[in-house]
């Protein structure tokens, strides 16, 4: 009764935060490990157990399921895979890779756990294997073993040097929750794009706190997930749940980071802390040092609330305030958004009014949400309300951004070019 009254409930309010606080579960505090066969710590928060090395475990049905991959590290050396077993009860598992059909090595996979719902309930097993000393702009096979079973035999490209002449693609998408059939009909547009690396901008689930959602949304999405690290950012119905934090494996904080990948600089915000003073405090002092950093080619901001919309929700007029004029100081390229379940782009931006150049902000929060109306605002170049998603190709001097619809339609075009 508890999920279906929330579910009402968030459903009539269109976007809220969820009606529960997390449970506190004295067993499972969070913990720390180096992952091995790496040079970082992997950290586990506040409601998970804490990572250890697989154990000898093995339930009654070790089927690995759900994989998807994430970054941690560098991502030109390293890739995290992420994976579940039907049965949750096995601790082992292992990912065997390689540059061919080989697999000459091996890693374990790190195992923790957390309780399946606000908390609570039975637990769910993650196992996650952190893949270093990989070589960049190369393509690698691998399969999780775990017990007897294995899985289909999967394969990712690690990140390229910087270069004059490199080009990645990045794919942007966001607002599944409650509509996986139509996330699964984007995911396969993605995929067939063959893009370098997802860029999520959250609202994944309805709920954050109840898993059952969570497994649609790795299910209908594996085909790309499997094959393409995720960079997620937390959404309002995330409620920075521990379930988004532990399924997905994200640098630094896993909040708030960035990383460069190619001729990108792609910086991550969270714009629904669980303290809302630090928008205007720790989270805009993280985005002012990160933006000071020695500038790529390109410069990508990606959050959850959209500053310019003409949507649902409309404009977060405090967000503008507080982080518009560090995007507009540090000529940020492109800003990628959600929240709104629909498709907008605005025109350049320049202290608030359209202008020659400045950043462009895009909505694409139409990965299976229902679906808003859609209006028009000073700022806006277009906008449809219709399920999407984007593809953005960047190399040194252009970036050119396309918006699809969930059946790989073309609804938007736009390139920016630079010296």
């Amino acid at each position: 009764m508890r999920a279906a009254l929330g579910l009402a409930a968030l459903a009539l309010a269109g976007c809220g935060d969820n009606l529960r606080e997390h449970a506190f579960d004295p067993e499972r505090r969070g913990g720390v490990v180096i992952a091995p066969g790496c040079d970082y710590q992997v950290v586990t928060r506040e409601g998970a157990s804490a990572p250890s090395l697989p154990g000898a475990a093995i339930g009654s049905d070790p089927s690995p399921r759900l994989v998807h991959l994430g970054l941690h590290g560098d991502p030109r050396t390293s890739m995290v895979v992420s994976w579940r077993t039907a049965d949750d009860t096995t601790t082992a598992g292992a990912v065997r890779f390689g540059t061919d059909a080989g697999l000459d090595r091996e890693t374990p996979g790190l195992t923790f756990d957390y309780r399946r719902d606000y908390g609570e309930g039975d637990p769910v097993r993650i196992h996650e294997a952190h893949l270093c000393g990989l070589s960049p702009d190369t393509t690698y096979r691998y399969q999780i073993i775990s017990g007897d079973a294995q899985s289909p035999l999967y394969e990712f490209r690690t990140a390229p040097e910087p270069g004059p002449d490199v080009e990645v693609t990045i794919a942007a998408a966001g607002d599944s929750r409650g509509g996986y059939d139509v996330w699964a009909r984007v995911a396969t547009q993605l995929a067939a794009r063959a893009p370098d690396l997802l860029v999520w901008s959250g609202d994944t689930v309805l709920i954050g706190e109840l898993q059952g959602e969570w497994d649609a949304f790795f299910a209908a999405g594996e085909p790309l997930l499997a094959r393409v690290p995720t960079v997620a950012v937390n959404g309002n119905h995330e409620n920075n749940a521990i379930n988004h934090y532990a399924q997905f494996a994200l640098p630094g904080d896993e909040e708030n980071f960035e990383l460069r990948y190619g001729p990108v600089h792609l910086i991550v915000a969270n714009d629904s802390p669980a303290e809302p003073a630090e928008l205007d405090g720790r989270i805009r002092d993280f985005l002012q040092a990160a933006l000071a950093e020695p500038p790529s080619p390109w410069t990508i901001v990606n959050h959850h609330r959209p500053i310019y919309s003409a949507s649902f929700h409309g404009s977060d007029l405090a967000l503008r305030a507080s982080w518009e004029p560090l995007f507009d100081a540090a000529a940020v390229d492109l800003v990628l958004n959600g929240h709104e379940h629909s498709y907008e782009r605005t025109f350049p931006m320049q202290a608030g009014v359209p202008a020659a150049t400045g950043p462009i902000y895009i909505v694409a929060g139409g990965a299976g949400a229902p679906l808003y109306e859609v209006g028009t605002g000073d700022w806006t170049a277009i906008a449809r309300s219709t399920y999407n998603a984007v593809v953005v190709r960047a190399r040194p001097g252009l970036m050119q951004v396309d918006a699809i619809d969930a059946d790989g339609a073309a609804l938007d075009h736009v390139a920016i070019t630079k010296p």
